[in-house]
């Protein structure tokens, strides 16, 4: 929420290429989740990007009448991540949890989708 929050700002990024997006997200309705893929859709965020990994997404439930008919994170997710044919995974562990890993940006990286791992390649700090 906080990134697409600051699209349009001079604040927001604005080289993608070769880059992987890492996102989670705390206390967002499954269709507030997918408004704002929409929105990195629509802002040419997506196309960009190299690989996404999605860390967790603390309280985040579907929305509406006890969530009926909502789409699952994970649905959301492969809409708009499977056609772009990137690697990508979902359930790292980044986010607001209490056993959480921190990324550094802007730091080189390698994700491998199939094993959900990636692997800092520089160190954060010398």
């Amino acid at each position: 929420s906080v990134l697409t929050n600051i699209m349009g700002t001079p604040y927001f990024p604005t080289d993608w290429q070769n880059k992987i997006l890492y996102l989670e997200d705390v206390g967002e309705q499954i269709y507030a989740v997918d408004r704002m893929m929409s929105q990195l859709q629509l802002g040419g965020v997506l196309e960009q990007i190299s690989g996404f990994i999605f860390g967790k997404c603390s309280d985040c439930d579907p929305g509406g009448a006890g969530g009926y008919g909502s789409l699952t994170l994970e649905e959301v997710l492969d809409h708009y991540l499977k056609p772009l044919k990137i690697p990508a995974f979902s359930g790292s562990m980044i986010g607001h949890i209490s056993d959480n890993f921190t990324i550094p940006n802007g730091i080189q990286a390698k994700m491998n989708a199939n094993d959900g791992t990636f692997t800092l390649l520089n160190p954060a700090v010398r």
